[in-house]
């Protein structure tokens, strides 16, 4: 059952409500920006990027150059790196499918296929990764369409990227019960927050590799003394 689209859209379920809203709020954003309105969908099918997107608005606004979108879509994105490292069980096969895999990963995708345990295979996974666009791309299109009537001043919906980071991260705690991950990963962020908040993600990606490279947790030691 796992195999067919009915038995993967319940994991997905978690995600899509958060990406319903908040694509709703990109594509307002978007549209009060006062940018061409179809560019708005377009870009959640072509970059689907979450948080560089919100970025973009405001840069594409004030007539940003491409080059410095690029270094931000850098800096921004450089997290995925370590994400299609830890999936590469999952990338078996070539094609299309493969390159789909890796241009859609995010955030939420990630923790999903990392915590469900249920995801076991290529199909699978790409499945996952569809739905989760696929509503991305449906709550951008309403954002877009709907944003000229919603009352001004409208706020809350931009909560549902923090419920939802919330809710994963509780998941994946309780999923895996590797409190040495949690705490290194609390710690990574404490201290980019506090060391290098204007590029928090970048700081806080490389202090996680340096660390584990250095402090390996249990579970790797484990593994690795079992080859041997």
């Amino acid at each position: 059952m796992m195999r067919s689209w009915q038995g993967i859209f319940p994991l997905t379920v978690p995600v899509m409500m958060g990406y319903l809203p908040l694509g709703a709020v990109f594509g307002v954003l978007w549209a009060n920006a006062g940018l061409c309105w179809y560019w708005a969908p377009l870009m959640s099918v072509l970059v689907y990027a979450g948080a560089l997107q919100y970025l973009a608005v405001g840069m594409l606004a004030a007539g940003t150059g491409w080059l410095d979108l690029a270094v931000a879509s850098l800096l921004v994105n450089f997290r995925h790196i370590f994400y299609g490292l830890s999936l590469y069980h999952l990338l078996t096969g070539r094609g299309l499918g493969r390159a789909y895999f890796i241009f859609g990963i995010t955030d939420e995708t990630y923790s999903l296929l990392s915590a469900s345990g249920q995801v076991q295979d290529r199909q699978q996974a790409l499945r996952v990764v569809f739905l989760n666009q696929s509503y991305w791309v449906l709550g951008t299109l309403a954002g877009v369409l709907l944003a000229k009537g919603l009352p001004p001043g409208l706020q809350g919906l931009d909560f549902a990227l923090t419920a939802l980071f919330t809710v994963l991260a509780v998941e994946q705690i309780r999923a895996k019960r590797d409190w040495g991950a949690a705490l290194i990963g609390l710690m990574a962020a404490l201290v980019a927050g506090w060391f290098f908040p204007h590029y928090f993600l970048l700081a806080a990606s490389l202090m996680l590799v340096v660390v584990l490279l250095a402090w390996p947790l249990p579970g790797k030691g484990e593994v690795a003394h079992d080859h041997d």
